[in-house]
């Protein structure tokens, strides 16, 4: 299929902050994650919040102003296409959808830091996201607003014991807990299992120990709060549960072999990419 992204971008709008109105010749996906704002598409008034994606269709007159007091913010991008063949399932997506399980967040985070970082093929991948955010949207509005993982195997009744899955529980303990510093011991015992049977299960499932598997998610969601907010990397660092930002530093960059000062210049110093 032939088309093509023009933008994408990580915007914060402050309070009061206003979108005149006007319209454009491509497509825009705007995603909303924090924040609220009074908006116009067409002749349709509407508030936006956290957790809406607005899909404005090109041709469409719309506005908007920042009504929260944090602000308002988005996760962007515009495309262009001439292919036929996409006219059905644009035409079916709506222009108000809801994120509810962050699937849209996901995909266009990823296309976001695609733009920003530039790596090889990067425009190509950008692409085959946008496609596959396209189908998401599709299978989430209206008549598909059915849960896209349904399926027969979803179904099949387990053992008692074997529900919920272990590896599920640890990543709730984990999610819950991760402001502090916590011993597999006491997630063990909080969970219900043996500690060494925790371990080796763990160690089974992820292929890295419990110490590892715990320091990954902590990793990952630093990158998260570092990419999606505008919290001070000090304020990052203790709502991760380290003693001080030093310590954080070092943990940081061991994963991702650059510091985490550097990974914010990089990841907040461009707000938008032209493609």
């Amino acid at each position: 299929m032939n088309y093509r992204i023009t933008f994408s971008a990580r915007f914060y709008y402050r309070l009061n902050t206003s979108l005149l109105r006007h319209y454009h010749t491509d497509y825009q996906i705007q995603l909303v994650y924090s924040g609220s704002a009074e908006a116009h598409l067409n002749d349709t008034a509407f508030t936006i919040t956290a957790g809406m994606i607005v899909f404005i269709k090109k041709g469409s007159y719309h506005d908007f102003h920042v009504t929260a007091k944090e602000g308002m913010k988005t996760l962007e991008l515009k495309f262009v296409t001439d292919d036929t063949a996409m006219d059905s399932l644009l035409a079916d997506i709506p222009p108000v959808l809801h994120d509810t399980d962050q699937l849209l967040f996901n995909i266009l985070a990823r296309i976001v830091l695609e733009g920003q970082r530039k790596t090889v093929l990067y425009r190509e991948m950008s692409e085959a996201l946008l496609m596959e955010s396209l189908i998401t949207m599709f299978r989430i509005s209206g008549s598909r607003n059915a849960n896209i993982f349904e399926s027969d195997t979803a179904k099949i009744k387990f053992p008692q014991e074997k529900t919920p899955h272990i590896i599920e529980l640890v990543d709730d303990y984990i999610a819950q807990n991760i402001n502090r510093n916590f011993s597999l011991a006491e997630m063990a015992k909080t969970i219900g299992y043996n500690q060494d049977y925790l371990y080796r299960t763990i160690k089974k499932e992820t292929g890295i120990s419990a110490v590892q598997y715990i320091s990954r998610i902590k990793f990952e969601k630093a990158k998260q709060l570092i990419q999606h907010t505008e919290l001070s990397l000090t304020e990052i660092s203790w709502n991760l549960g380290f003693d001080d930002l030093q310590y954080f530093s070092r943990f940081f960059k061991k994963y991702a072999k650059i510091s985490p000062s550097e990974y914010s210049a990089n990841v907040r110093s461009a707000i938008r990419t032209d493609y």
